[in-house]
């Protein structure tokens, strides 16, 4: 059975699309099974695999909307092991009529429900809000993952977002756990970025990632080429540090299933 993960955050430009993207695939070079969801209206993912509209039939919103089977939405990239499901939104009509359907909220856990023993890892990419598409995807998820960037407003918003995921959660998915806070963007040269990251490690505790994703030249360019940082550069900061990143996740759910076996919880409930 599948991990669903939820990357989720209410500030955009943290890099939520890059590390769906990028963790996706260093799952997938390291042997896991894994599906990307893109659920944000903008179709960041498939824009990162240079996916044209012509070369996509069936997007999140045909399966959202339209009821079609989520198999028929699923694109082949070309790598191993890593599928996408694409939103495949062409205008605002279509948006609207996508964030009205998912007012249904336990839809998509339903939608995808009927393909989780396909894979290791189900990844979703959400909008950059509390919406009514975000709060699918934290109904429908195992686990959430939140990508901050390590500066005072990212910090000052960090608690008012965890408070309300964790009233969504109990709400809607009282089993939710917080997988962990992914501090990225991380540029060593500003002493107060340095002093940001000691607060949420301070704050946060064992919640926050060891793997720190740094600012990289690599990592900016991947999504011009059509490439995730590992295909353009394997040997790149950014690569590495998502690798790290792939390799504590998977650490993380062998302990929790081992964990579990004990009864006792191995992650934190959001």
């Amino acid at each position: 059975m599948s991990e669903v993960i939820a990357i989720a955050s209410q500030k955009g430009g943290v890099g939520k699309t890059t590390t769906a993207v990028n963790l996706g695939t260093s799952l997938a070079i390291l042997g896991q099974r894994v599906l990307l969801v893109d659920l944000d209206p903008q179709g960041s993912i498939a824009a990162n695999f240079h996916l044209e509209d012509i070369n996509v039939e069936y997007g999140l919103f045909d399966v959202i909307v339209n009821k079609i089977p989520l198999a028929l939405a699923i694109c082949d990239i070309g790598l191993d092991n890593l599928e996408i499901v694409p939103t495949n939104i062409k205008n605002e009509e279509e948006e609207i009529n996508y964030f009205t359907h998912a007012l249904q909220v336990r839809l998509l856990k339903g939608i995808l429900s009927k393909i989780r023993k396909e894979y290791d890892y189900i990844i979703l990419d959400c909008p950059p809000s509390l919406g009514t598409v975000t709060i699918n995807a934290l109904t429908a998820a195992d686990a959430l993952l939140i990508p901050v960037q390590p500066e005072y407003f990212s910090l000052k918003a960090l608690g008012k977002f965890l408070r309300s995921i964790k009233n969504i959660g109990k709400k809607h998915n009282p089993q939710l756990k917080l997988k962990g806070i992914l501090i990225t963007m991380f540029d060593r040269r500003l002493k107060r970025s340095k002093a940001i990251i000691g607060e949420l490690q301070y704050s946060f505790k064992n919640i926050v990632f060891e793997t720190i994703i740094p600012r990289n030249s690599k990592l900016a360019e991947a999504p011009a080429v059509g490439k995730p940082v590992a295909l353009l550069d394997m040997s790149s900061p950014g690569a590495v540090a998502y690798f790290k990143l792939a390799e504590e996740i998977i650490n993380s759910r062998n302990r929790r299933t081992k964990t579990i076996m004990k009864g006792i919880s191995g992650e934190q409930n959001v």
